[in-house]
């Protein structure tokens, strides 16, 4: 066996994919290239879109989905996304080539000649700078345990204590070098992730406090740049000219306005003001119809997401087991999807469809846990007040909900939970409605709750994606769930190879989680609808940590 092998440029991440294309784009030579179409391109690449705001365009510290929609659009790693005939596959981006060692545990990388956005050239030093950022306990929030679940030599869910302590090295400028504790089943996978893009170690040092807010002294890699940004109002992208696949960028302009009712940006479409959004409830039978008509184009897909309620263990009321399952239990689910959301798939597990342990889909293989619990609600909560000794009357019991910002969806959510816990369990529910999604994230992050309503996207294709958020030391384990048992079997199912020991392993931890804890509460798996005018073609919208990569998107026809 020679000591070292090129792995393939193309690695399959997962079968499904949602491409919004028109003629078709090309993803992928042995270049890592994603060639846009030929088709005729309107003089004015100007695209105007459903926007998202972002917390902070600091890779080491963004932990939302509308973050990373940003960062997917103006920063790019050694790895990207993209969908290749029908099918979610990974290409070299930011590297041309990647090695791995003969005992699977060194993985060393040739970086593409490319440039920043102020045309310096990006070095391997800049991927070591911005790896170890991540994994600096005095940088990174949410995700300072990501190089752990990875399995980086010296990375731990509380980070490193010193840079030079994590497995990563630059040899030359153009060389990067990872170091793995052990041969990993998933390890590639997670390449696309946001938080392992290269990063500046001077303009860290010259903006300071201001990294990741001042958009103008931000430097980029990736296809796009953000030229302007209005909190809750808009984020204005503009063609990255440094870029190194930039002959393949064909819009110059995107303007993201970011608008939280479903009215008011339906409205705008119709009237042609906005090129693409996405399907909401009341709104999604309307726009497939008028998509069937071929008056636009509709885009349905599946988001590897589960959303769930997150119930604070800090909370006295609810550090009891059985306390948390009855209040799991004492709600319809599918009511909630029927009168509430409209769309979507019922969740009693935590795992969704299509994510995959090795080359199983693990749901096909696992039962969700919470389909053959019977137990009583209105019994677990008595028993449980017991046990914590507090008073036998719901009544006297008063839990806080943390909701995103007020819109007619989040306020039918909150209502209905409200109401079902009255109903079923006598509890009294008061409603807390964030200013903003930033404001949101920021008190979820501080558990300044008893109930939230959250959840959880892959940012990579492996079932440990999810359940590593609910280890006892995991940044994103906002409700503070505690139990060694399952921390144990994580970390248990992080080095297994062996794809029929993994399945158990994970079988184990999601019945400890979801039926017998009841640590988190999954509703519902999410469903994807975009729908965009027929004249914006090859817009992308990414499986894993995006609304939309628009790298391949043009206008044709307008």
């Amino acid at each position: 066996m020679k000591s070292k092998k090129i792995v393939s440029v193309l690695i399959v991440a997962l079968v499904l994919s949602v491409a919004l294309v028109g003629c078709g784009a090309k993803s992928g030579d042995s270049a890592g290239a994603t060639k846009s179409t030929e088709a005729k391109l309107d003089a004015d690449q100007t695209a105007n879109i459903l926007g998202y705001d972002y917390t902070s365009l600091d890779p080491a510290v963004v932990n939302d989905h509308e973050s990373f929609t940003t960062l997917t659009n103006v920063d790019e790693g050694l790895m990207r996304e993209v969908s290749k005939d029908g099918k979610t596959i990974s290409i070299l981006a930011g590297a041309d080539k990647m090695t791995v060692s003969a005992d699977h545990k060194v993985y060393t990388f040739h970086i593409r000649a490319s440039k920043w956005s102020d045309g310096k050239a990006i070095r391997a030093q800049d991927y070591v700078y911005g790896w170890q950022r991540l994994a600096n306990p005095k940088v990174s929030q949410d995700y300072l345990g990501m190089l752990n679940e990875m399995g980086v030599k010296g990375a731990t869910d509380t980070g490193v204590a010193k840079p030079s302590d994590l497995g990563v090295k630059a040899i030359d400028d153009n060389t990067f070098q990872v170091t793995l504790n052990a041969p990993s089943a998933y390890f590639e996978s997670t390449l696309n992730f946001k938080g392992l893009v290269p990063q500046r170690e001077d303009i860290v040092k010259k903006l300071g406090d201001q990294y990741g807010q001042d958009f103008k002294g931000m430097v980029y890699n990736g296809p796009f740049v953000v030229s302007d940004h209005v909190k809750s109002a808009k984020v204005v992208y503009t063609k990255n000219d440094k870029y190194w696949d930039a002959a393949n960028v064909k819009l110059t302009t995107v303007n993201a306005q970011i608008i939280d009712e479903p009215a008011t940006y339906n409205k705008m479409f119709d009237a042609g003001e906005l090129d693409m959004i996405k399907g909401d409830t009341d709104y999604t039978a309307a726009l497939q119809k008028k998509a069937t008509a071929g008056e636009i184009s509709y885009f349905k897909g599946y988001d590897p997401s589960v959303y769930y309620y997150i119930f604070n263990n800090k909370t006295k009321a609810l550090s009891n087991a059985k306390v948390r399952k009855a209040l799991s239990l004492a709600y319809d689910r599918q009511v909630q999807i029927n009168t509430v959301f409209k769309q979507h798939y019922v969740a009693e597990g935590l795992i969704p469809s299509k994510i995959m342990l090795g080359k199983v889909e693990y749901r096909t293989s696992v039962p969700e846990p919470l389909k053959t619990v019977k137990d009583d609600p209105k019994t677990l909560l008595a028993e449980g007040l017991k046990e914590l000794g507090l008073s036998p009357d719901p009544s006297k019991i008063t839990l806080k909900l943390l909701m995103p910002k007020a819109t007619s969806l989040s306020t039918a959510q909150a209502q209905f939970i409200q109401a079902q816990y009255k109903k079923n369990l006598g509890i009294n529910v008061s409603i807390t409605y964030s200013v903003d999604q930033p404001s949101y994230f920021a008190a979820r992050t501080k558990a300044e709750f008893d109930i939230c309503a959250g959840g959880w996207g892959a940012d990579y294709n492996d079932v440990i994606s999810f359940f590593n958020v609910f280890t006892s030391k995991n940044g994103n384990n906002n409700g503070k769930y505690n139990n060694p048992a399952y921390d144990a079997l994580i970390a248990k199912g992080k080095t297994e190879l062996d794809t029929t020991k993994r399945l158990a392993i994970f079988k184990e931890a999601e019945e400890i989680l979801v039926a017998k804890d009841a640590g988190v509460s999954p509703y519902y798996y999410k469903a994807t609808n975009s729908f965009t005018q027929n004249y914006l073609k090859g817009a992308y919208v990414p499986l894993f940590g995006a609304w939309f990569d628009l790298k391949t998107a043009y206008i044709s026809g307008k």
